[in-house]
């Protein structure tokens, strides 16, 4: 386990895609609309507490949905990524860091698994069982097959929040979640950028529940 006296040096040295707040003005630099910023705007669609509930990540990146929803009680989280996405960006190495941080802070283990690969082949593995939430933050237009893995995540998935960007995404995701079964709870634009040529640029939130 990598101290927390020597966690200042690793963060600093790696390339990092969430922005990740490790406390004491120790944070990662990564994108300013992932991480903590995302996270914030997540919270609007999740109860305080997700005691005894089992949380699905899909895109998980470094891992911190996947640590704050074990630090709100979650029973079981499973973190979803590949990390040929983005090879300079180590995610199995930056994953284990994370979790190993949070527990020395938190002084107990975070029931956190994470898996390497494709989300779309993951959904599909036979008696996974339901999730109360599945996040797809800005990840599930990377996939191939769309359809596919919006009907796979509608056989576990009781919540669903999802984040989009560009209209033709747009269009075809909340079609799918539809068709699949999903009712529209709540979405929101995020309005991460200051300038916004057409709405459908910037990015948006949306909570689908089965």
């Amino acid at each position: 386990m990598i101290a927390i006296a020597g966690a200042e040096e690793f963060v600093k040295s790696r390339s990092w895609y969430q922005t990740i707040d490790f406390g004491d003005g120790l944070v990662s630099k990564g994108c300013d609309w992932c991480g903590e910023m995302a996270w914030a705007n997540m919270q609007r669609f999740l109860p305080t507490s997700l005691e005894g509930m089992r949380i699905l990540d899909l895109g998980c990146n470094a891992g911190l949905f996947c640590v704050k929803s074990a630090l709100l009680g979650a029973k079981e989280v499973i973190g979803v990524d590949w990390n040929g996405w983005r090879p300079k960006w180590d995610f199995v190495e930056q994953q284990k860091f994370v979790k190993e941080y949070f527990e020395e802070r938190c002084g107990k283990e975070l029931p956190i698994k994470y898996v390497s690969g494709k989300m779309e082949e993951f959904v599909q593995t036979p008696n996974l069982g339901q999730f109360d939430y599945v996040f797809a933050i800005a990840s599930i237009y990377y996939t191939n097959t769309p359809e596919e893995t919006v009907r796979a995540i509608s056989d576990i998935g009781k919540n669903v929040i999802l984040r989009l960007r560009e209209a033709n995404r747009i269009e075809l995701f909340t079609r799918l979640f539809k068709q699949y079964g999903f009712t529209l709870v709540d979405s929101f634009q995020e309005k991460c950028w200051e300038k916004v040529v057409r709405q459908t640029d910037d990015f948006y939130m949306y909570h689908y529940k089965k």
